[in-house]
């Protein structure tokens, strides 16, 4: 259920900011997408294409042009969010979030959400004491798109999904997210929202990434089952940013990209041994924007199939519903990668009809490199069942 932040219907010098702003595939994945895709032009304003309308939240016209930015400022931003990754957040619980952050800016100490049908917020809070929030009543809403239950690849729900984004002039800060929303057909209020976030502050190249799962079916604690297993099937998503090394032939090494990525995700909870493990396969990316050290830029739009893989080592079930684990591998049969990271997430308090929570979800985050000295990061979250309920 996861939405792809399509940044280059803001203007692709966002979608190059927002190289900052990813967590991902793997080191430097465009390189090896399986099939070709010419770079595309830059994709114009919102204010000349067709956005999608629609009765619930994310509808919206307000729309800014922000190309002023620069080909210097996007590869200093991107440069210091990669050295974001050396201080990930650890797991918060209430929702499920991870993030990270900027050695200079304040550690996220959770979210909160907020959705009537009309309305959808995001509010972020930190150590400090500061917030920002997203408002779809206040904030620029964009790329709508209004999903069926027959559309629904997890559940029988409708959905919606959305990106909603705040530029501030002074200082000089971008808020985006990329966020998607189901609910029950007879209560807004009963919903399950889920995404990720970017906050940058362009002047002091400060970057801040995270990913969310929250809503009310996972925000309180469980009896788990104590015995028998259960397999939750759904999908996974999320944003990367990386840089080349010399893993790839006829790509400059200290290319930067950044893109976004789609996969199917399929966790065992085994609740006789309290584990929970899984894994994130048929791994699209999409959105790719890549920017050579010669200032070359390049954008590829369409989704592109890749080999990569996410396992999510095993980690223990706690007696609350809630888990996390430190095993987070990331896979290539032709590129030697070292990853690590952490995955967290917390069962439904509903059931099926065999006892055990319907649903999983959470979030998971890793940086990487690679032999030939690619490195990037990438944050996401993923959402499963065991059946398609209403």
């Amino acid at each position: 259920m996861m939405k792809h932040f399509h940044l280059g219907t803001i203007t692709l010098s966002i979608g190059l900011l927002l190289s900052a702003c990813g967590g991902g595939g793997g080191g430097s994945m465009n390189g090896m997408m399986e099939t070709g895709d010419t770079p595309s032009d830059p994709q114009p304003p919102p204010s000349e294409m067709q956005t999608a309308e629609m009765q619930t939240a994310f509808s919206g016209t307000q729309t800014r042009n922000v190309s002023d930015l620069t080909y210097a400022s996007a590869t200093q931003v991107a440069t210091q969010s990669l050295n974001a990754s050396q201080q990930p957040s650890t797991p918060i619980f209430g929702s499920v979030v991870q993030a990270f952050t900027s050695p200079r800016l304040s550690d996220v100490t959770g979210i909160e959400t907020t959705f009537n049908g009309s309305r959808f917020t995001l509010q972020i809070n930190r150590q400090d004491g500061s917030s920002t929030t997203l408002d779809t009543d206040h904030d620029d809403v964009l790329d709508v798109e209004e999903i069926s239950p027959s559309e629904n690849q997890v559940t029988n729900r409708n959905a919606a999904e959305g990106y909603v984004y705040r530029l501030n002039e002074s200082p000089l800060t971008l808020t985006a997210a990329g966020v998607s929303v189901e609910w029950a057909s007879t209560d807004f209020t009963d919903y399950l929202s889920g995404g990720y976030w970017v906050h940058v502050d362009i002047n002091a190249q400060h970057a801040e990434i995270g990913a969310f799962i929250d809503g009310p079916e996972f925000e309180r604690t469980i009896q788990v089952p104590v015995t028998g297993t259960a397999t939750y099937t759904g999908r996974a998503g999320g944003v990367y940013v990386s840089r080349y090394g010399t893993d790839f032939p006829g790509v400059p090494s200290g290319t930067l990209e950044q893109g976004e990525y789609t996969g199917r995700a399929r966790l065992t909870a085994d609740f006789e041994s309290s584990r929970i493990s899984g894994r994130i396969d048929n791994i699209g990316l999409y959105h790719v924007s890549t920017m050579e050290p010669d200032g070359t830029i390049d954008y590829y739009p369409s989704l592109q199939n890749t080999d990569y893989e996410g396992i999510l080592g095993a980690a223990p079930i706690n007696q609350t519903g809630t888990f996390e684990g430190q095993g987070v591998t990331l896979t290539h049969p032709q590129v030697q990668i070292t990853s690590s990271g952490s995955w967290a997430g917390r069962f439904s308090i509903s059931d099926n009809a065999a006892g055990n929570p319907r649903a999983v979800a959470g979030t998971h985050r890793a940086s990487f490199t690679t032999a030939g000295d690619s490195t990037g990061i990438f944050v996401g979250a993923f959402y499963g069942a065991t059946e398609r309920f209403e």
